[in-house]
């Protein structure tokens, strides 16, 4: 196989008889206008032309871009086949067919389908919306593990479905934050965290090498900048795989990789590129545009009406008031998502968060706009984390629509969606309400 780094996630996989392309995202911003690409892709078109396969991993915008999508000639969208996880709601095959995408499938958890008569796949899903993509031919296997926070029990049931991998893309720097005040403190372990779970990733997989990918963004805005100074490079994993004497290759935009050349592949060029990228490369920032408090309020009302009929009133209750400080407003506010509420604090009041205006009214205007916060390191919380923590769980529930009055929970859906994740399913939920709480 000969795989293609094109951008951030999206990879051209050339087998001996197709090709498959993940995750495009080629343009403009993502994240409610909070990542940039970094470097930007060499992308034409025209690329499409030999293209037989579209997977697309999860509906994060950096891999469910919808500008680019967009761009896609209605041609390219009438014969490619769409590759997507089988979850407990159509919500993603239904917006994949409103962007013109005519063939759809869906593919079960942890299961080998062939694909040609040569190439075969392999759909994993870990965490609430992340899926892996694995891909056989000719005897060789490449594990495209993108955002999934894959721990050792995943590795050893990536190995006893697919026996030997050769070669991962792992995921090599941040791509949000818990938002901790103290972010001097917190960014330099989160970044130290993620190399050594690329390390134990390689390790407990006993693949030959290691591509680092998936994190080739900037964070754009004045509000997350900070983010900049704290993120891994490549020349950064690159040195720590050296020293642990693991082999890790490296690619810039429009490198390739071949399978049958892993040993002799030398990454010196791509490291010296992304060198002088970190260096020097520009990094144009933005200011979020201001929304006036009236419109936030409207947006927290009509979030706390609909999830009400979605959740039951226990459930709602864990949605308790939360101190907001808005910076361009230049106010502090308190939020109350089960009642809907949102005033103005009096002079001197302490706040529990700090958050631009835009991200705000964002967070409750749209189904995930909270997700869309985080991963978008748009928010810096100093108190009330457990309270916060259930704001998160609730808000990415219910844009998964995975609704908890009985009414809705026991649906065929999601019965057979719940059925298909036993496998594995109770270790990756243990292994994130871990990585919450902490």
């Amino acid at each position: 196989m000969k795989i293609k780094f094109v951008s951030q996630a999206s990879l051209l996989i050339e087998t001996t008889d197709c090709k498959i392309l993940t995750d495009p995202w080629y343009m403009g911003t993502a994240f409610n206008d909070a990542w940039k690409l970094f470097p930007a892709p060499n992308w034409n078109n025209s690329m499409l032309d030999e293209i037989q396969y579209l997977w697309i991993s999860h509906e994060h915008p950096d891999h469910f871009h919808i500008p680019t999508l967009k761009s896609f000639p209605q041609d390219f969208k009438d014969r490619v086949i769409l590759l997507f996880q089988k979850n407990n709601t159509d919500k993603m095959p239904n917006a994949f067919k409103r962007l013109g995408f005519k063939n759809v499938r869906t593919f079960n958890n942890r299961t080998i389908y062939p694909l040609t008569d040569q190439t075969s796949i392999y759909i994993s899903q870990i965490g609430q919306m992340d899926s892996s993509l694995a891909v056989i031919n000719a005897g060789t296997t490449i594990l495209n593990l993108n955002d999934c926070e894959a721990n050792s029990v995943d590795c050893k049931n990536f190995k006893s479905d697919l026996g030997k991998i050769s070669m991962v893309f792992n995921q090599f720097s941040m791509a949000g934050y818990n938002g901790f005040y103290d972010y001097e403190k917190h960014l330099p372990e989160t970044a130290a965290t993620i190399v050594n779970n690329m390390l134990e990733n390689h390790r407990d997989l006993g693949v030959d090498v290691t591509v680092p990918f998936a994190s080739n963004i900037y964070f754009c805005t004045e509000d997350n900048k900070y983010m900049n100074n704290f993120g891994n490079t490549p020349r950064k994993v690159y040195d720590r795989f050296m020293k642990e004497n693991l082999k890790m290759i490296v690619l810039y935009a429009d490198d390739t990789v071949d399978t049958e050349k892993l040993q002799t592949h030398s990454s010196e060029q791509a490291l010296s590129k992304f060198d002088e990228l970190y260096s020097n490369g520009h990094k144009e920032i933005d200011t979020p545009p201001i929304i006036e408090l009236a419109k936030i309020k409207e947006a927290v009302k009509a979030r706390s009406e609909q999830l009400h009929t979605k959740f039951p009133k226990w459930f709602m209750k864990k949605l308790q008031p939360v101190n907001i400080k808005i910076p361009d407003l230049d106010k502090t506010v308190t939020l109350c998502l089960d009642d809907g509420t949102v005033s103005e604090t009096g002079a001197g009041q302490d706040f529990d968060l700090v958050i631009f205006s835009q991200p705000l009214f964002f967070s409750f205007n749209t189904l995930w706009g909270v997700q869309t916060m985080g991963v978008g390191a748009r928010f810096r919380i100093k108190n009330k984390h457990e309270i916060w923590k259930w704001y998160r769980i609730i808000t990415s529930l219910n844009n998964a629509e995975m609704y908890l009055k009985f009414k809705y929970l026991f649906t065929k859906d999601n019965v057979d969606f719940l059925r298909s994740r036993m496998k594995g399913g109770v270790n990756q939920l243990m292994y994130q309400l871990k990585r919450m709480s902490s």
